[in-house]
């Protein structure tokens, strides 16, 4: 009877186990699926501020602040884009992208945008620019 208890044991030690094993795998794949839906929200909610109204009115002040007359006839710059690819979360907050002008690929701006104090309206900082954009814009300063 003694080797017949242990056996009972020792298959209830393996179920045991088991169940360990599996509640492990289902808590992993559960934060697994937490964590990437919090990565596709935060995707979104870029893409939106980035193609927000509010973002295009920032994107028009800073190309009109280079050139007065951008986006008529007579200014040098006509259109911008914004480069899906570049769009990043910034480590220090907001959000990094790249704006390229006139469909040319060495014309572009970097640009940071973010919310004042997290809740506030839509500021940007201007990072960079291309040595095309800066010929482009110098040639009539």
């Amino acid at each position: 009877m003694a080797a017949g208890m242990q056996r009972v044991r020792g298959n209830r030690g393996g179920k045991i186990a088991l169940i360990v094993v599996a509640c492990v795998l289902a808590v992993a794949v559960a934060i697994g699926g937490i964590v990437a839906k919090y990565h596709n929200d935060q995707e979104q909610w870029m893409h939106d501020v980035v193609y927000s109204k509010e973002a295009d009115k920032i994107y028009r002040n800073i190309f009109k602040y280079d050139d007065p007359n951008a986006f008529t006839e007579n200014g040098k710059i006509h259109t911008y884009q914004v480069d899906d690819k570049s769009v990043r979360h910034n480590p220090m907050g907001g959000i990094n992208l790249t704006l390229y002008v006139n469909h040319k690929d060495d014309l572009y701006v970097y640009v940071t945008l973010n919310k004042n104090g997290g809740s506030g309206p839509l500021e940007d900082s201007v990072g960079g620019y291309s040595r095309g954009y800066s010929d482009l814009i110098g040639a009539e300063s």
